[in-house]
């Protein structure tokens, strides 16, 4: 089970190189709590804090198999106005947070 969000993409075309979110209008968040699941419309991602750099933590949302991958932005956000998002980004964080977030799913190797 997992929670959706919405895909928000650029006008300047595709930038993930193929990517979950060229295509797909929505995320299935598989490590957020939600009554939903990942399906063809709805591929499977998982909302992540990558390692701090300079000691600046940082959100992102990749496909559940990336991992072990070199994920890149691809130039789409997803976002959503349910509160279990937020609630999740800020365990994340260890502060609140509001807004979309960067979608890695770009991967070149």
């Amino acid at each position: 089970m997992g929670m959706t969000v919405y895909v928000y993409r650029n006008d300047l075309g595709d930038s993930t190189a193929g990517g979950i979110s060229a295509t797909a209008k929505q995320l299935c968040l598989t490590n957020v709590e939600g009554p939903f699941e990942p399906s063809e419309d709805s591929p499977a991602a998982v909302l992540v804090m990558a390692e701090p750099i300079g000691g600046r933590k940082i959100l992102r949302i990749e496909p559940a198999d990336a991992e072990g991958k070199w994920t890149m932005f691809g130039g789409n956000y997803g976002g959503t106005s349910d509160s279990r998002f937020s609630d999740k980004c800020r365990e994340l964080l260890g502060q609140s947070w509001y807004g979309a977030v960067a979608i890695h799913d770009r991967i070149e190797w």
